[in-house]
């Protein structure tokens, strides 16, 4: 049996939260604007900039499922890089993680 990822158990004990940020979060992208693509690269590069490695691991997955690219998503992640050249770098082995698993 395949182990849950935090997402999934989060939604699993907290479903009304869960929904209530997928509400929001398509509320964000104000009128649908930005197409899925750009939304993922975007989340990548936020998430590589604040340093979170649990919903990296998420939108990178998300985004090679989608058909982005790794050079694309190893783009979007190294903006994070005009901050600090850390921010970029933990990122490297989590897309090589995220892209072996599947």
């Amino acid at each position: 049996m395949a182990r849950k990822n935090v997402w999934q158990i989060f939604n699993e004990e907290t479903p009304g939260i869960t929904a209530a940020w997928e509400t929001m979060s398509q509320a964000i992208n104000i009128d649908g604007c930005l197409d899925e693509k750009t939304v993922i690269l975007l989340r990548i590069a936020v998430y590589s900039a604040i340093r979170d490695p649990i919903a990296l691991r998420h939108f990178v997955g998300v985004g090679l499922k989608a058909g982005i690219s790794k050079k694309e998503i190893k783009s979007a992640a190294m903006m994070a890089t005009g901050i600090a050249v850390t921010y970029g770098e933990m990122v490297m082995p989590i897309i090589q993680e995220v892209e072996e698993s599947l």
